[in-house]
């Protein structure tokens, strides 16, 4: 009787071993591996198409988002394939992608840019190696997170000089701009930092010249209004109409440091009251700092 309860309770003893050691020995099932993020994006015949797979919805809300703030509507269409996968891990580019995404608008026609969670491919046609070089400024902050980069972007060769006498000297970037603005007014709606159509058009005239400038070059944004209303409204309406300008460069892809800067009705260039004066004092110059005039 004492033996039998002594073997029963070794084998209970046995029993309780088994199921606190045993399952430590048994291999444990593995998570599934996390998928890497990826993202296509190509803009061709004025639309831009996004692809890819991102890890979740906020990340693919602040890429659209970015795209549709840097991006006229006007003239490009935005269409959204972009996926969110739970499986998807994430990675550092996502952060900085939406600032980087106007790039493709520097390409000739049709561009691409393919990020496949390891590199980072270009393609595409600019107008120069000067146009390519800022392309690859452009795209820093993405490559700055460990892409590497596969570089397609094709430049064109520039033209060779035809024989006969020496051409005379480029105008410089100021006088350029000004002459631009001598014979076109950046105008806005009535006491509000909205472009109007004669204003957009003006700016339209403007972008090419920047895009062929000097990538360092700094220009300063100066708004000015008229003599009329609070000195501390005047300030801050000339102030949001050059950010206005500034922000219409950028969705344009301009690259150059762009700072704007409100100076209300403090520099005038007239003091008469004539309503063809105060027009001349509502108005946006664009000043060439340092030395980037060129």
């Amino acid at each position: 009787m004492i033996r039998a309860a002594i073997l029963g309770a070794g084998g209970i003893a046995l029993l309780l071993l088994a199921v606190v050691c045993i399952p430590r020995h048994f291999p444990q099932n593995p998570a599934p591996p996390m998928i890497p993020a990826s993202f296509h994006a190509r803009i061709e015949n004025g639309t831009l198409t996004l692809r890819g797979t991102l890890p979740t919805t906020s990340s693919l809300g602040r890429i659209l988002q970015g795209a549709h703030a840097r991006y006229d509507a006007a003239h490009v269409q935005i269409v959204d394939q972009l996926t969110v996968d739970s499986k998807v891990s994430s990675a550092r580019w996502i952060d900085p992608l939406p600032s980087v995404l106007p790039v493709l608008q520097q390409m000739n026609g049709r561009g691409s840019m393919i990020i496949d969670g390891r590199s980072l491919v270009m393609s595409g046609k600019v107008a120069s190696e000067q146009a390519k070089a800022s392309v690859l400024r452009a795209i820093a902050p993405i490559t700055a997170t460990g892409l590497e980069l596969e570089d397609h972007i094709l430049a064109a060769a520039a033209p060779s000089a035809p024989p006969g006498p020496a051409r005379p000297p480029r105008a410089s970037l100021q006088s350029r701009l000004n002459a631009v603005l001598s014979h076109n007014r950046i105008e806005f709606e009535s006491n509000q930092a909205s472009l109007t159509a004669t204003g957009r058009a003006t700016l339209d005239v403007l972008v090419p010249i920047l895009r062929d400038a000097p990538p360092q070059a700094e220009i300063e944004i100066a708004g000015h209004t008229d003599g009329y209303g609070a000195p501390d409204y005047n300030l801050t309406l000339s102030r949001r109409r050059a950010e206005a300008v500034r922000d219409y460069f950028v969705k344009h892809g301009l690259t150059q440091h762009f700072t704007p800067v409100g100076y209300g009705s403090t520099k005038p260039h007239s003091n008469e009251r004539t309503q063809a004066a105060l027009k001349k004092n509502r108005r946006i110059e664009l000043q060439v700092k340092g030395n980037g005039d060129a």
